[in-house]
């Protein structure tokens, strides 16, 4: 269409006839049609664009410094570390992206550092000469191997984890600082590790290591207390992890060797489901231990065997005591009652949440005079307890109350996914003359159970209330409050807890630091 035909369209408000309104339509459409062909030209010398604009990345051109893209890989790796994920995968797929990254990956020691949870199941055997290459990348830093092996339902004779072979590495190999072997027979961990000592070469790993972890499924006592002289190798090991074997082999037996090597520890972790008595018998050649974390992974065991009368263990230097899914039906924490550790600063208790059973107690009596027998009276008692965390406690009001106003030294209290309701907080100055925690400085709770009516305005009050009425001859040492609520559960904030920031500005004034999240 001649745009100057109708130059005088465009100059008033003129009528069309039919044949100019059919003229304009096509000129629209053959415009339109122009517009999309260039709108797809455009899309493509974009694309052209960005191809080339590749060609001048930075990695590309190398000109992102290697140690900046190793620390790039470290955290990558180290995100999937925690994830559960392969680790050692992700930083192969790395090194397989191009010379560059691989190169950028072999001048990073720590990305090599570690082979973690290698799993080998049989009748597959452990490639070693693998796990030594990939760890001699890793230069002078400290490294970790850890290594499951599996025979398998049918119980496969031959070991997965190639004993002989594992054992050259630890001779021959690098250096190991942390050390995890699992397997599903004692005799196989016994294997590994038989001719280091006599061994010609001496073992760079005796000398280095610090920490190991030993798991075994299968167990006689002979075999167990051979596993344990293991430690006779080591005598810079400092912290254990022993996954002991089922109980059902030690049920003929049922006893110990006389002596295990555990007197240079300052770190044990046990996960069980024995009696506490031989538990108790492990312990007794542990006088050096500093920290003790004991796993009854929600056994009943305990109920079973009783201990013997006045059976009492002296951990003078422990400082930190831990016990693990501990069943709220089972009589573990009786354990306390018969160790005497008298610097204890921490104990942290959670207890195992799977397949609970109706309770008989929720006042948890016994809890709380197992707790209490750790501070009565008498040789090695614990004067100093300051910090106590409690996770997946179900317990009333009351009940918690008679542990706490039992700890009057404690001055961080940290409750987690506390079952329990709110009423402790807020009748808390009806009961009793003493100051509840009188010495307490910090304050965390995180995530109370939806299984009770949990008000964290009553929490907020107990907190505001401390410092009421305080004087120079009835101080309040109360400095930092922690209160985490899951993010489905935030509708408890409208019942006289709505604005989370005034609270925290409010009480501020007071002297505390009140931080309030959902999660």
């Amino acid at each position: 269409m001649d745009q100057d035909r109708f130059a005088h369209l465009f100059t008033g408000n003129f009528m069309l006839n039919a044949l100019e309104l059919e003229s304009v339509r096509h000129e629209i459409e053959a415009r339109t049609t122009s517009i999309h062909q260039l709108e797809l030209q455009i899309g493509v010398l974009k694309a052209e664009r960005e191809k080339y604009q590749t060609l001048l990345s930075p990695l590309r051109r190398n000109l992102l410094p290697t140690e900046i893209l190793g620390e790039i890989f470290s955290f990558s790796t180290q995100f999937v570390a925690e994830s559960n994920s392969s680790a050692s995968y992700q930083l192969n797929t790395l090194c397989r992206v191009c010379k560059a990254w691989r190169a950028a990956a072999l001048v990073k020691p720590a990305l090599w550092a570690t082979v973690g949870w290698l799993c080998v199941d049989a009748p597959e055997n452990l490639d070693v000469g693998k796990v030594g290459v990939w760890l001699s990348r890793s230069g002078k830093v400290k490294k970790s191997l850890r290594i499951v092996g599996d025979h398998g339902a049918e119980g496969s004779a031959a070991c997965p984890l190639s004993p002989s072979e594992l054992r050259s590495l630890l001779v021959e190999g690098p250096p190991l600082d942390d050390f995890s072997l699992s397997c599903t027979y004692a005799e196989c961990l016994e294997a590994v590790f038989s001719g280091i000592q006599s061994s010609s070469t001496k073992s760079q790993s005796c000398d280095s290591m610090s920490s190991l972890h030993l798991e075994m499924e299968w167990a006689s006592s002979m075999s167990f207390g051979r596993v344990c002289h293991i430690l006779d190798r080591f005598p810079t090991l400092r912290t254990l992890s022993l996954t002991l074997p089922d109980y059902y082999d030690f049920v003929q037996e049922n006893q110990l060797p006389e002596s295990l090597p555990f007197g240079n520890l300052t770190t044990l972790s046990l996960a069980y489901d024995w009696p506490g008595a031989l538990v108790l018998g492990i312990l007794r050649n542990c006088a050096g231990l500093e920290t003790l974390s004991l796993d009854t992974r929600g056994s009943l065991r305990s109920n079973n065997t009783s201990y013997p009368h006045n059976l009492s263990i002296l951990l003078p230097k422990v400082r930190t005591l831990q016990l693990k899914e501990v069943d709220l039906s089972s009589r573990a924490t009786d354990i306390l009652r018969h160790l005497r550790v008298p610097s204890l600063h921490t104990l942290d208790i959670g207890f195992y949440t799977l397949d609970r059973f109706d309770l008989d107690d929720y006042d948890m009596t016994n809890i709380s005079s197992d707790i209490a027998s750790l501070i009565d009276d008498g040789p090695n008692r614990t004067t100093n307890l300051q910090h106590l965390r409690f996770e997946s406690l179900a317990i009333t009001s009351q009940g918690l109350y008679s542990i706490l106003s039992a700890l009057p030294t404690l001055t961080h209290l940290t409750l987690e996914k506390l079952e329990s309701d709110s009423r402790l907080f807020r009748i808390v100055q009806t009961l009793g003359t003493k100051k509840l925690l009188p010495q307490l400085k910090t304050f965390e709770m995180h995530g109370a159970s939806e299984l009770f009516k949990f008000n964290y305005a009553d929490v907020y009050d107990f907190l505001n209330r401390r410092k009421e009425g305080v004087t120079e001859e009835s101080p309040d040492y109360l400095e930092e409050a922690v209160l985490t609520v899951p993010k489905e559960r935030t509708y408890l904030w409208r019942d006289g807890f709505e604005f989370p920031s005034y609270h925290t500005s409010e009480i501020a004034k007071k002297g505390v630091r009140l931080t309030i999240a959902a999660v």
